[in-house]
């Protein structure tokens, strides 16, 4: 028997829920033998959506639902698991990857888990959709203003990224986002896949983009709590920007206010 026999059709639904299990998800088996398919996330629009996939995909209606404390080095978050037990549904979708899991181990490598094949044959429309979740769960448009010695001025720098430790994830996304026409960089040190070229910036905008709702959490006291759909529209507005526009200010701070008050025009 084939080992993609009595699998859910290989399509856009499918792959979406494989990017949100491949970023803030995972399967686990407990001691009794029973298998969870658990997703992870403060937005309740990406829970909404894992749950869409899942009813789609395999006909889960009967999740659990639980907040989970996390601990960090300076601060504690609350943060939500959706959940759905079930071996069967589990172990379909661990014939399409060996595992999910994505941290390394003990000794340093790592698990051998990979984005399906089936994601790369899907329609760039298809694809746009399965890198819009992955990049609504862990990735961000990162938006950040520096001051320029050498040029005397204030320049605004922009990037969209994806982090990614897992070096084969992060090698595969950015071969996702080189099918798309893209033009990534993948850095495999840092984790991140990352779009620094102002028309890469653009045509994230145009062909994937964020899921709707789903706000920036954490790594930015500046736009934390902000959509990250409206930082990217704020992001190429700021691309716009000339560098008389940013002559007269004196610091940092006017800059950053600057740019917040180009978030309501």
């Amino acid at each position: 028997m084939s080992q993609l026999e009595n699998l859910p059709t290989l399509n856009e639904d499918l792959g979406v829920l494989i990017g949100l299990l491949l970023t803030d998800g995972c399967i686990t088996a407990n001691k009794k033998g029973s298998m969870q398919i658990k997703f992870t996330s403060k937005s309740e629009e990406l829970h909404n959506l894992f749950r869409e996939k899942m009813k789609k995909c395999f006909g889960c209606t009967n999740f659990i639902e639980r907040k989970v404390k996390r601990v960090h080095k300076n601060s504690t978050s609350i943060v939500k698991d959706t959940i759905f037990f079930d071996k069967s549904v589990a172990n379909t979708l661990l014939k399409l990857t060996p595992t999910f899991r994505k941290k390394p181990f003990k000794d340093g490598t790592f698990p051998n888990v990979q984005i399906p094949q089936f994601v790369f044959t899907l329609k760039p429309e298809e694809i746009s959709k399965v890198l819009q979740a992955m990049f609504s769960a862990d990735g961000s448009v990162c938006l950040w203003v520096q001051w320029r010695e050498d040029q005397k001025r204030w320049i605004i720098n922009k990037c969209i990224e994806l982090a990614c430790k897992h070096p084969l994830i992060g090698k595969q996304v950015a071969q996702l986002l080189i099918q798309l026409g893209f033009q990534p960089i993948h850095r495999v040190k840092s984790g991140k896949v990352s779009l620094f070229k102002r028309e890469d910036i653009l045509k994230f905008k145009e062909l994937i983009g964020f899921v709707p709702g789903v706000k920036i959490t954490r790594n930015s006291k500046v736009w934390e709590g902000f959509e990250k759909n409206q930082i990217l529209d704020l992001t190429i507005k700021a691309i716009e920007l000339k560098k008389e526009d940013l002559e007269h200010f004196e610091n940092k701070e006017e800059v950053i206010n600057f740019l917040k008050s180009l978030l309501d025009t």
